[in-house]
């Protein structure tokens, strides 16, 4: 009997200890898994900005090309304007297998994962 009261202190001190291990690790995945997020989204961002990039300066190119092809400046911008429209319908059409999927596999993968890749 007398020794109930000490196996309660050794009880509470032994689930005090688990919980603020369980704490720091919660804690460590949840930051090691925030900073993957953020580098997803930083390389995804920079990756659209170089592409929209690209895709300005195409479009100029574009531009020129159907200007000096069809003999008309006008023709020309607006001809790489319809492309553009084009392009867009179809990205909006094909949103979800071109963009919400890959997006979604990827945090997927960045959450769910039991170790980082190396």
């Amino acid at each position: 009997m007398e020794n109930i009261p000490e196996q309660f202190a050794q009880l509470k001190e032994l689930l005090t200890e688990y919980f603020d291990s369980n704490l720091e690790y919660y804690k460590f995945s949840g930051f090691e898994k925030l900073i993957r997020i953020t580098i997803a989204l930083s390389l995804t961002a920079l990756f659209f900005m170089l592409a929209m990039f690209a895709l300005l300066f195409f479009g100029f190119g574009t531009a020129v090309w159907l200007s000096d092809l069809l003999g008309n400046e006008i023709l020309g911008y607006m001809g790489t304007g319809t492309i553009y429209l084009i392009l867009i319908c179809l990205i909006y059409l094909l949103k979800k297998p071109l963009i919400e999927r890959p997006f979604i596999k990827l945090f997927y993968r960045i959450l769910y994962s039991k170790r980082p890749k190396n």
